[in-house]
């Protein structure tokens, strides 16, 4: 009998001491703990949307096909450099300490949704359900650190970051604003409204240069580089209201080397200047036969290609207007007594 008290007594022990021993372990799991992550079981590859609320403007992106779209911006591209770089800002956000959790807390350290200072952000999966819910609020006055919350399920602890949050939150800094980058050297010619510029050995070449005359270097530069790093300030969709009255005239035509090439059109209002792009390609008959070699064979495969690419890119910018600046615009509108110029004469003595 005494056998079995002694043995019941141990087991009692026992079950305390592994009950002791479980809450230890959850209360450590829960403990804060400096530097860890805020979102550390997050995985980007399961997020399919994104929503960015700062200053009543609401940024949306989307994944679509493995890449994002500015679903907010008519769904234009946005830049992977972007939105990888947003999505590292915030997995990569760490904890300094816990600091409250009361609403009047929150509303003075700004993660209160609607804040002026706030930046509210919402992570959703491909079902279109809130993975995660957050608020970025105010800086520390030395901006070493921003006050964040959790907002998904109940409203989690205010925690002060690490380091300062800076995530961008307009569409401006998520848009792929580059049209075009060609270089000078893949180009054959180019057709502006009286002037011709062909490569010789090389060189693009100012043609038929009246006498007395010679090539303005710095304008000739000018236009040889207009689709080098060709960008937009804003972009329309070309039924937008804002451009669907606006009269557009070919202004220059650059054909490359490979017989493709770019047709440009400007257009100008209210001291605004909008540009719309056409890629072309003078493609010949492509036939495969079996006599084909292999050098003709991968030759064959570039110009389909190439075609593949121009019919992609008229799909894609036909859709749209750009609105350029005025430094741009004139790259395309220049005319032959703006590329030419009265060399300076050499003194004799």
């Amino acid at each position: 009998m005494r056998l079995n008290a002694v043995l019941g007594g141990i087991a009692v022990a026992l079950f305390a001491i592994s009950l002791f021993s479980y809450r230890a372990s959850v209360t450590r799991a829960e403990r804060f703990e400096r530097g860890q992550k805020f979102l550390s079981q997050l995985n980007p590859d399961n997020i399919h949307q994104v929503e960015i609320t700062k200053s009543g403007e609401t940024v949306v992106l989307k994944k679509a096909d493995d890449a994002y779209v500015v679903s907010s911006t008519h769904g234009y591209p946005a830049k992977n450099e972007s939105i990888n770089r947003f999505l590292r800002g915030i997995l990569e956000i760490s904890l300094e300490k816990e600091v409250g959790s009361s609403d009047s807390l929150a509303a003075e350290l700004g993660v209160q949704p609607g804040g002026e200072e706030s930046t509210e952000i919402t992570l959703k999966d491909s079902s279109g359900k809130d993975m995660v819910h957050f608020l970025v609020g105010k800086s520390t006055d030395d901006g070493r650190g921003h006050y964040i919350r959790r907002l998904d399920g109940e409203a989690g602890p205010i925690y002060l970051s690490s380091r300062g949050v800076f995530l961008s939150s307009t569409s401006d800094s998520f848009l792929d604003k580059e049209i075009l980058d060609v270089q000078e050297a893949d180009i054959a010619s180019i057709q502006g409204g009286d002037y011709l510029i062909e490569d010789e050995s090389g060189t693009l070449t100012l043609k038929d240069i009246p006498g007395g005359k010679e090539a303005k270097s710095s304008e000739l530069t000018s236009v040889k580089g207009a689709a080098r790093s060709l960008r937009f300030e804003k972009v329309y969709l070309a039924d937008d209201a804002a451009v669907a009255g606006l009269n557009f005239a070919r202004t220059l035509t650059l054909n490359l080397k490979d017989k493709s090439g770019y047709a440009f059109a400007l257009a100008q209002q209210d001291g605004k200047h909008y540009l719309q792009v056409e890629a072309t390609f003078e493609l010949d008959r492509v036939g495969i036969s079996q006599e084909d070699t292999k050098e003709q064979l991968e030759e064959k495969s570039k110009i389909l290609s190439r075609a593949d690419e121009v019919t992609k890119f008229n799909n894609h910018h036909g859709s749209w207007v750009y609105e350029v600046t005025e430094t741009v615009a004139g790259k395309f509108t220049k005319a032959k007594k703006d590329l030419i110029e009265t060399p300076e004469k050499k003194d004799k003595s």
